[in-house]
């Protein structure tokens, strides 16, 4: 399907500005619109929709739009780019104030109240939180599949972690289970949740409706939460 792209800047009637990105794609019937987790949007059109009437869709659509932003705002558990004097990290659905202390390689410790990062150069900090993240969901989340395998009667081939960008969790063919460590910032509800849906892809290899009726079994408020993993 061949398609364009450009990207201009929507002024929204209470003056938020929002990075919009506007493909359009011969082959298509109709308009999308999606809002990404970065806050950004995509605007899906057929090809010959013109500008004009691409911003008259989005200005229909506006209040959706703004709603999900508001709702982002307040269930996203996004961290900082970069290490910044009084910057704060999210941990199990909770904000940190993060200290800094000089030391001679780069780790991030939690003390149960605040975060330690121990540092010889402040462009080591993302480094240091992803590996954080990474030790804490090898502790906590490994903790929580061996709890709901016990539950379930569902038990992977083995649990691994690594950092996606667009997936919480991965069951392959062979029932590995994958999950993004990111999963840490958030509380854990959300995290038993994603631990449910991928051990019951053991039994179903779909989301056919099998497949979300064994979910609701362990998790009845399942729609809800998943709406909260921004």
């Amino acid at each position: 399907m061949l398609s364009a792209e450009n990207l201009f800047t929507y002024i929204c009637r209470d003056g938020r500005e929002i990075l919009c990105r506007h493909r359009r794609k011969k082959g298509q019937k109709h308009l999308y619109l999606r809002l990404r987790n970065d806050g950004t949007v995509d605007l899906s059109t057929p090809w010959h929709i013109s500008r004009t009437r691409a911003l008259s869709f989005l200005r229909e659509k506006e209040r959706w739009l703004l709603d999900r932003l508001d709702f982002r705002d307040r269930h996203a558990r996004n961290d900082p780019p970069a290490f910044a004097e009084g910057c704060r990290v999210w941990y199990l659905g909770r904000s940190y104030l993060v200290h800094i202390r000089s030391a001679a390689s780069n780790r991030l410790d939690f003390d149960g109240e605040r975060f330690l990062f121990h540092c010889r150069s402040e462009e080591g900090f993302q480094t240091a939180l992803n590996r954080f993240y990474l030790r804490s969901a090898k502790r906590h989340i490994g903790a929580r599949v061996e709890v709901w395998s016990k539950r379930m009667g569902l038990f992977p081939a083995s649990v691994r972690f690594r950092r996606y960008k667009n997936r919480w969790g991965c069951c392959a063919p062979d029932d590995t289970i994958t999950f993004n460590t990111a999963l840490m910032r958030y509380e854990e509800a959300l995290v038993d949740y994603v631990v449910v849906h991928e051990l019951a892809h053991i039994r179903h290899k779909h989301h056919q409706k099998a497949f979300w009726e064994l979910v609701a079994q362990h998790i009845p408020d399942y729609r809800d939460l998943r709406k909260r993993l921004l």
